[in-house]
């Protein structure tokens, strides 16, 4: 995929790029916002998970502009999402709860208010942190593959404060483009994740990954999220969850997604057939819960 030469934001995105001609440009606070906005009805938000795009979602989009208003945002660092100017480089809202206050800014900026909100993989726990803050009020939540098994405590504390200031640096995001582009190391992370993927889907990942800026946010969510806090606090959602889990997903495995259900008294686990990239997969299975169990 090759970019145009233009200036303009828009033409970052590739010839070819889902949803491309949805897609517009929005600075609020530290952080210039890619957005797709398409067709009209009740509104659902969709949120893609770590190291993905809006374009996790393509194949879902189109049977929900029927019926919604969907809007789906790139989230800090990743897809077309960047800081909205040199100086905010470091002020990126990585951690979970500094993203999910930056992403309400966003909402409000556009007048977003979704009925429904569906999050795959790490974009659940930003939709659960957005309704514990009561930044959104959404009468349904879909978790698709959520990414809600925590690493132990110890690591959270010990670990992730020092391996941040590592991945986050620029040296290590341009080794990990580099690599991404020249080793079949993306391939085989797809492949891990139990889903087979088109080899159109397959490349969007692989553009994605050769990019520096959203190697580095991918790292660096990874480095700074406190999942464990957040599963302690969304013991009290009293809003209804669906936890569409794919049977083959090996990134998180359905026993331990299990068990992190069990400590949400709202939620509802619904097994089916797939890996952790179900919207590509199984969007179908998606699509069906959209409203609910």
């Amino acid at each position: 995929m090759a970019l145009n030469s233009a200036s303009s934001p828009l033409d970052r995105l590739p010839e070819g790029w889902p949803d491309r001609d949805c897609s517009s440009f929005h600075t609020v606070g530290a952080v210039r916002w890619h957005v797709q906005q398409q067709g009209e009805g009740p509104t659902v938000l969709l949120l893609h998970g770590t190291g993905g795009s809006t374009h996790s979602w393509a194949a879902c989009t189109a049977s929900l502009t029927r019926r919604y208003r969907v809007v789906a945002i790139d989230l800090p660092g990743h897809g077309f999402t960047r800081a909205a100017d040199r100086d905010a480089r470091a002020r990126q809202p990585f951690a979970l709860r500094e993203m999910a206050t930056a992403i309400a800014a966003l909402l409000r900026h556009l007048d977003v208010r979704p009925q429904f909100a569906v999050g795959h993989s790490a974009g659940m726990p930003v939709l659960m942190q957005l309704t514990l803050q009561e930044d959104i009020a959404p009468q349904h939540l879909l978790g698709v593959c959520p990414a809600l098994v925590a690493p132990p405590a110890w690591y959270v504390q010990l670990v992730a404060p020092v391996l941040a200031a590592v991945v986050e640096s620029d040296a290590v995001a341009a080794s990990g483009a580099w690599v991404a582009q020249r080793t079949p190391l993306v391939r085989r992370m797809l492949e891990s994740a139990g889903s087979p993927l088109t080899a159109s889907q397959r490349a969007r990942y692989e553009w994605l990954c050769r990019q520096p800026d959203h190697v580095q946010a991918a790292l660096s969510m990874m480095s700074r999220w406190d999942l464990p806090a957040l599963m302690r606090e969304a013991a009290t959602l009293r809003t209804p969850l669906t936890l569409l889990a794919g049977r083959a997903d090996r990134w998180v495995p359905l026993p331990a997604l299990r068990r992190a259900a069990s400590r949400l008294p709202a939620a509802t686990l619904v097994d089916v057939p797939g890996g952790h990239l179900l919207p590509e997969e199984h969007p179908d299975e998606v699509l069906a819960r959209i409203e609910g169990p």
